[in-house]
């Protein structure tokens, strides 16, 4: 079943253009039942058949018409009760339906009312604040959600699966986009009564005390009619160089980190910048036709030394981290999808932050010089080359790249520097979600590896370099994991930190000082990036970065 938004209609408007279907007559008493469609795909050739004729040959049926193509068949039936829209499928029908008339999230609702607390099954979800990671867990009999160990304000659960609390309703259920229920006896001449049941379940409000965190955060369908709104409030933002927004990679990059990236604005230049600086690309962002889009006539490469693309081409909508209020709701864009955030969630996130310690004036860290960093031939990398700098600087041990090996696959950076009052530094440059995860892992793993041998070994040498040979071993209590971060922007880093950013530092923060530490943040000054106008590719055939620039 699905549900359809408020304001479709039972009938064909609702069924994709491209769908082949055909109308039936409605026999049924029920006036509930608007409309019936059979919905044929296209006919096909089995791919297995070239298969099977490399071993015979595969002849059809004399009186056989389709020969040997085959064809998948569905069904829609439009149900209509309590004013509201429900899209029965059976077989391929769902193919049929046009995503931009369905709800969003309402098998979950329905299946989360419904489901009994310790009869779950299993859940899907997708990691939002971390990675977009799509993972399936399964119990092996019926429990509880908690022993599914999902991260509730780091994951989005998208389906949940297990026992219905009430038999008469169905003996079990599954619900995301779509619900599915399981009833030993059933008639489909009483389904239409059964869809008003499972309105009724929808409307409740008892999945808010089993689980609070279900509107915490939504992921916005691409296809929802809000997503021009969101969109147009987002582009504005950008023409007017609103200081919260933020620009950050969409993904961790497969093979490399980039050397630079280059943005094209349409036919009206292209601009190279070594890193995703908020001034700097606001000021690429000036140079764009007004009658352009900056989120999707903006793109962006992400290129190697040796100019080549390290990653796909993307609209600079697949940057941007803002947010942004509709309708009184709050709306958040990540790697370019948008997401409903509840406004309590932000207040408790954003509390939690705020409570953390921030030793960016007590620290006083060097400024981040990204251009004499990434010109410094010692190390690889600019953040390798900043912690060089400060470790010779203020006399920390350097322990970035000096690994503790736990087993042939195992292996942890216990932090990157060491200071004389016992703060475990984890620096990162904010340049993507991606990257401030890794910070965040970091003092996690570490703070849960305290108690390893190695580990301590490890520990033990950096801190006699500091304290001498006969130094009073450092205590749990008296570690600080300084999560430090370098930025342009300016303002306290609380302020600045990608919303996603904040909710995994919330977590670490409750992980890390349950085990005894404690957690504080850091700013490091980050020069802004230099902007260089590049010469536009010229488009040549096969050049797929030409073709992307031109089009």
């Amino acid at each position: 079943m699905y549900l359809l938004r408020e304001g479709a209609s039972a009938d064909s408007e609702s069924l994709r253009a491209s769908s082949k279907w055909t109308e039936s007559e409605v026999t049924s008493s029920d006036t509930s039942i608007k409309q019936v469609y059979l919905v044929a795909g296209p006919k096909r050739t089995p791919g297995w058949l070239a298969d099977l004729n490399l071993l015979a040959d595969v002849q059809a049926a004399d009186d056989d018409d389709d020969g040997l193509e085959t064809r998948s068949l569905g069904a829609v039936v439009f149900v209509q009760r309590s004013d509201r829209i429900v899209a029965v499928t059976f077989g391929t029908g769902y193919h049929a339906l046009d995503p931009a008339h369905i709800e969003r999230g309402f098998g979950l609702r329905v299946a989360a009312n419904m489901v009994a607390a310790r009869q779950i099954r299993g859940v899907q979800t997708r990691g939002i604040a971390s990675n977009s990671r799509d993972q399936k867990t399964l119990l092996p009999v019926d429990g509880e959600f908690s022993e599914l160990n999902v991260e509730v304000d780091e994951d989005w659960l998208r389906q949940l699966s297990g026992k219905s609390a009430d038999r008469e309703f169905a003996s079990s259920l599954s619900g995301s986009d779509s619900l599915t229920v399981s009833l030993p006896d059933f008639s489909f001449s009483l389904i239409g009564d059964k869809v008003e049941r499972v309105l009724e379940v929808y409307a409740s409000k008892d999945y808010e005390k089993k689980f609070p965190f279900l509107n915490q955060v939504t992921p916005v369908d691409r296809s929802d009619p809000v997503i021009p709104s969101l969109d147009a409030l987002a582009a504005e933002q950008l023409r007017k160089q609103d200081p919260t927004v933020a620009f950050a990679a969409p993904d961790p990059f497969e093979r490399e980190d980039p050397d630079r990236y280059e943005l094209t604005c349409s036919y009206d230049g292209r601009f190279a910048i070594a890193d995703l600086d908020t001034a700097s690309v606001f000021s690429i962002i000036k140079k764009l036709n007004k009658k352009k889009s900056p989120l999707h006539d903006v793109r962006v490469y992400a290129l190697d030394a040796d100019g080549n693309n390290v990653d796909r081409v993307h609209p600079l909508k697949d940057y941007v981290q803002t947010e942004v209020t509709h309708d009184g709701t709050d709306f958040l864009l990540s790697a370019g999808l948008w997401f409903a955030i509840h406004k309590d969630f932000v207040k408790q996130v954003n509390a939690q932050i705020a409570a953390i310690p921030d030793l960016t004036e007590e620290l006083d860290l060097p400024r981040w010089k990204s251009a004499e960093l990434k010109a410094d031939s010692s190390d690889k990398t600019s953040e390798g080359s900043y912690n060089k700098l400060v470790a010779s600087q203020r006399g920390y041990v350097l322990l970035d790249k000096d690994l503790v090996y736990f087993g042939p696959h195992e292996k942890l950076e216990i932090s990157d520097l060491l200071t004389p009052d016992g703060e475990m530094l984890c620096v990162k440059a904010a340049s993507s979600s991606a990257t401030l995860s890794h910070l965040v892992a970091q003092a996690v793993d570490s703070s849960s590896a305290w108690g390893d041998p190695k580990y301590q070994k490890m520990l033990t040498r950096a801190w006699e370099e500091i304290e001498g040979k006969d130094a009073v071993p450092l205590d749990r209590g008296d570690v600080t994991f300084v999560l430090t971060i370098a930025t342009s922007k300016a303002g306290a880093l609380s302020d600045n930190l990608f919303f996603f950013t904040k909710v995994q530092i919330a977590s670490c923060l409750k992980l890390v000082t349950r085990a005894g530490f404690k957690v504080a943040l850091a700013k490091i000054e980050m020069d802004e990036i230099e902007v260089k106008k590049v010469a536009r590719k010229k488009k040549s055939d096969g050049d797929e970065t030409a073709q992307e620039d031109a089009a």
